[in-house]
C-alpha cells in the first residue's frame, strides 16, 4: 500500500517534516486523511495563539514528490477543496 508523508506547512515559520508516513490505498483516501488533520489541529494552533489558517498540509509520496496541498484557510473558510501544489510552491 502506498505511503504519504504529512507535513504541516506554516506561513512564516517553515515545515514540520513528517518521517514516519501513513499508508493509504490512493490520494484521495490520503485527501480524507488531510482533511481530518486539518480539523483536529484547529484547536491546537489557536491554544498557541496561532491562526490555524495560517497552515497547510502538504502531502507527499514515497519518492518525495507533492501530491496534494491542502490550505487549512479553505477548510476553516468552510470549503474542502484540495490543491495540487505548484513546482514554486513546494518547500524542501
Amino acid at each position: 500500500m502506498p505511503r504519504f508523508f504529512f507535513h504541516i506547512r506554516s506561513n512564516g515559520k517553515g515545515r514540520s517534516c513528517d518521517y514516519l508516513a501513513l499508508c493509504f490505498p490512493n490520494v484521495e483516501t490520503a485527501a480524507s486523511e488531510a482533511l481530518r488533520q486539518a480539523q483536529s489541529l484547529k484547536r491546537v494552533f489557536q491554544s498557541r495563539g496561532e491562526d490555524p489558517r495560517d497552515h497547510a498540509n502538504e502531502i507527499e509520496n514515497e519518492e518525495g514528490r507533492g501530491v496534494l496541498l491542502l490550505r487549512f484557510a479553505d477548510v476553516f473558510d468552510d470549503t474542502s477543496r484540495v490543491i495540487v501544489p505548484h513546482p514554486q510552491e513546494r518547500h524542501h
